[in-house]
């Protein structure tokens, strides 16, 4: 069975706008005496900014990984978003890979342990002739895959020293999305 959520600002944007003809008690007149509410059934709302002149608030990816092409077409860089909160001891990490760019629907978890989660899609035709991968040696828990039409994102905490957990793997917004825990 599929959990479907609603987002709270949907809710209550669609509450707000919402209009119903409501009674009330007078404080000037008699005890009980209903008064009905005159306010407009569509309130006034003021229109929305022109946002050309706005930057483009879109957060982007921070950190950027180059690829290694051995043959096809590939991407120069994927990226993901890396968030950390630290505590004594250990972090809790949350990272999201940008397939957005790169990749097709759908977006699969295609292996998922207690320490490893490798995810799936096919490429765009742009790169689907790539071959190849995206490392760190500093953040060498994450690396892509480029082969056979196919991107695959692998989070390996195997071969860390202390404790490492994933926490929740999923796919959000068509990417990737793991939370995972290190501590000493």
């Amino acid at each position: 069975m599929k959990r479907f959520s609603i987002p709270l600002a949907f809710v209550l944007l669609t509450l707000a706008s919402c209009s119903v003809s409501q009674e009330s008690t007078s404080s000037s007149g008699e005890a009980g005496t209903p008064i009905v509410d005159t306010t407009p059934a569509s309130i006034d709302r003021p229109k929305s900014p022109d946002t050309s002149d706005y930057p483009d608030r879109t957060i982007q990816p921070n950190v950027q990984f180059p690829v290694v092409a051995e043959s096809g077409t590939c991407p120069e860089t994927v990226a993901v978003w890396e968030f950390l909160l630290g505590f004594e001891g250990g972090a809790d990490h949350t990272v999201v890979a940008d397939f957005g760019a790169i990749a097709t629907l759908p977006v699969e978890v295609v292996q998922s342990e207690a320490q490893r989660v490798v995810y799936e899609a096919p490429l765009n035709e742009e790169f689907a002739t790539c071959v190849g991968t995206a490392r760190s040696e500093y953040l060498s828990m994450y690396a892509f895959e480029f082969g056979e039409g196919k991107v695959r994102f692998d989070l390996d905490l195997t071969n860390s020293d202390g404790f490492r957990e994933i926490r929740y793997a999923d796919v959000s917004v068509n990417r990737p999305y793991v939370y995972w825990r290190a501590a000493e």
